[in-house]
C-alpha cells in the first residue's frame, strides 16, 4: 500500500512510513450485518437499563411495601459502567474480525471485485495487492491485480504481475493478450516477438503471428542433390526477405527475395533474414546445397543445314527421360520455350533453328544450332495457290466469293499458309482455315486443305493418329471421295 501522507510504497503490515515517519490508522472494515447486530445490542441494553420517565420504578404486589432499588445516580453508573464494557467488547470483537479478514485472500479478493464492478479500480487496487501478497501463487489474484494496474494506467507494475503469471502458467492467455496490449501502446514490437518467441502454445502464437519475425524457412532445406533445385524462402508472415547466395551476412542492401532461387550444378550457400511489417528483424539462417547433376549432351539434329530445293522435315532425337525445346528467333531455348514433341517440316525461305536439351533435373544442355534455306521452285506461289483454293472452294459451293464469305451465317473463313510438305511423293501448301465473324477475331474451324503447288490441284487433308495424311477431293455439297495418303 501507499503512505496516505507522501506517496511511497509501504509493505502490508506496516504501521508508519518509513520515508516520512506518519503512522498509519488502520480503520476496521466492518460488514453491514456486524453494524447491525452492534447498533440492535446498545440499543436493548439502553432500553432496559433507563425507565421511560427517567426515575425509579415503583413497587408492585399486594404487601404495598417498596422494595429496596439503586439511587438514580448509582443506576446510571452502573448503566454506564455495563454500556461502556459492551462497547469495547463489541469494538474487540469488531477489531479482531477485521485482523482476521485482512489475512484472508479470499476476501480481500471477494473486496477488489466488487469494487471493480463498481468500476472503482483506485479503490480495488489495496484489496488486488493483499490478495496476491497473502496468496502469490493464485493466478485469480495476480490476473485481477495486473487488469487494475493496466486500467489505472500503471503499465510497468500490470507488466511485472503478467510475467509472474507466466512464471507460474507459461501458457496463461490472459496474461500474453495484456503484455501484448502494453507493448503495442508503447509500439515495442520486438518485446511482442521475443514474448511469442518464448511461448509454447500454437494456439497462443497463431493470434500474434504477424508481430513475430521468424528466420525464413528452406524449402527444399539444405544437402545434395543430382537436379536442379528451385529453392524456396518462406516468411511467418507479411515482411521482406533479404539474402545472399555467396555465404556473406545479409542486411537491407542486399537482394530481395521475390521468387525461388534456381540452383544447378555447383555448390551453393544462401544466407537469408526477415523483417516483418512492424521492423522487426529475425535471425539470419544459412543453408548450404550441393547440386552434383549431369550436363545432357547435345542433341542430334537432321537434316544438316543448307539449302534444299523440296520439304523436308526436321527431326530430333529426344535423350531418354530428357525434353527438347527450341527457338527460331535466334534466342536461348529454356523450358518455357516450344517444346519439340514431333518432326518439324522446314519453313519456305530462310529459318534458322537453336535446340537444348533439358534433363529431368531441369539442367539444360548445350545448344545445337540449324540454318536452313528451302527453294521450292514452285510453278505457284503461296499467294496464287491461295487464290486457287478459295476458287475451288466457291465452285464447291462452300464460300459464296473468293473472300470467304459464307452462304448460310455471317462472316467469312480465311485460308492461312502454314508450311510446305510432301505426300505420296507430291509436294504441297497447307493451309489452315479460320472463321472470322468480326474483324479481328477468328477461330480455326478444324479444317485443312493442301495445293499442289506445280499442278494447282485442291484437296481437303485431314492427318491420321500416326501422322500421315489422308487426302479428300473438294466436291459441291462437302461429299468427299479419298484420294490418297501418305506422308
Amino acid at each position: 500500500m501507499k503512505c496516505p501522507n507522501c506517496g511511497a510504497w509501504m509493505k502490508d503490515g506496516q504501521m508508519y512510513c518509513e520515508r516520512c515517519g506518519r503512522e498509519i490508522q488502520i480503520v476496521p472494515e466492518f460488514e453491514p450485518e456486524l453494524e447491525n447486530s452492534i447498533h440492535t445490542t446498545l440499543s436493548n441494553v439502553a432500553t432496559e437499563i433507563t425507565s421511560p420517565s427517567g426515575g425509579p420504578k415503583r413497587p408492585s404486589g399486594k404487601t404495598g411495601k417498596w422494595k429496596k432499588f439503586h439511587k438514580p445516580g448509582k443506576n446510571a453508573q452502573k448503566a454506564f459502567r455495563i454500556l461502556l464494557s459492551i462497547l469495547l467488547g463489541v469494538g474487540c470483537l469488531g477489531v479482531i474480525v477485521a485482523g482476521v479478514r485482512r489475512f484472508l485472500p479470499d476476501y480481500q479478493y471477494r473486496r477488489a471485485q466488487q469494487l471493480i464492478e463498481e468500476e472503482d479500480y483506485q479503490g480495488a487496487l489495496p484489496f488486488y495487492q493483499r490478495a496476491a501478497s497473502l496468496s502469490p501463487n493464485s493466478l485469480s489474484c495476480l490476473n485481477g491485480l495486473s487488469a487494475c494496474y493496466y486500467m489505472l494506467g500503471e503499465y510497468g507494475e500490470a507488466e511485472e504481475v503478467c510475467l509472474e503469471m507466466l512464471a507460474l502458467e507459461g501458457s496463461n492467455e490472459a496474461a500474453y493478450q495484456r503484455l501484448v496490449s502494453i507493448y503495442e501502446q508503447r509500439q515495442e514490437y520486438e518485446k511482442i516477438n521475443d514474448l511469442m518467441q518464448e511461448c509454447r502454445s500454437q494456439d497462443i502464437i497463431s493470434m500474434y503471428l504477424d508481430y513475430m519475425a521468424n528466420p525464413p524457412q528452406f524449402e527444399p532445406s539444405g544437402g545434395t542433390y543430382h537436379e536442379v533445385q528451385n529453392v524456396k524462402l518462406i516468411s511467418n508472415a507479411a515482411g521482406t526477405i533479404y539474402y545472399t547466395t555467396d555465404g556473406s551476412v545479409p542486411d537491407e542492401n542486399s537482394q530481395v527475395y521475390t521468387s525461388p532461387i534456381v540452383m544447378e550444378s555447383g555448390v551453393y550457400t544462401i544466407s537469408a533474414f526477415f523483417i516483418n511489417e512492424y521492423g522487426v528483424k529475425s535471425d539470419v539462417v544459412t543453408e548450404s546445397f550441393s547440386i552434383d547433376v549431369s550436363v545432357p549432351a547435345p542433341p542430334e539434329i537432321s537434316p544438316a543445314s543448307g539449302t534444299y530445293e523440296k520439304p523436308e522435315q526436321i527431326v530430333v532425337e529426344i535423350p531418354e527421360g530428357c525434353k527438347v525445346y527450341y527457338t527460331t528467333d535466334r534466342s536461348d531455348p529454356t523450358a518455357t520455350s516450344r517444346q519439340y514433341e514431333s518432326p518439324i517440316w522446314m519453313p519456305a525461305g530462310y529459318s534458322t533453328f537453336r535446340f537444348a536439351v533439358i534433363s529431368p533435373g531441369g539442367v539444360v544442355g548445350e545448344v545445337t544450332e540449324r540454318q536452313y534455306t528451302l527453294d521450292l521452285h514452285a510453278v505457284l506461289s503461296m499467294e496464287a495457290a491461295s487464290n486457287q483454293l478459295l476458287l475451288t472452294l466457291k465452285n464447291a459451293g462452300a464460300i459464296l466469293n473468293i473472300q470467304g464469305d459464307l452462304p448460310d451465317r455471317e462472316g467469312h473463313n480465311l485460308y492461312t499458309y502454314r508450311y510446305a510438305l510432301t505426300i505420296n511423293d507430291n509436294n504441297y501448301y497447307l493451309y489452315r482455315e479460320y472463321y472470322e465473324e468480326t474483324a479481328g477475331i477468328s477461330n480455326a474451324t478444324g479444317n485443312d486443305y493442301v495445293v499442289n503447288y506445280m499442278s494447282g490441284e485442291c484437296y481437303r487433308a485431314i492427318q491420321q493418329e500416326d501422322g500421315t495424311w489422308k487426302l479428300y477431293t473438294i466436291q459441291e455439297d462437302e461429299e468427299e471421295t479419298s484420294s490418297e495418303e501418305g506422308f
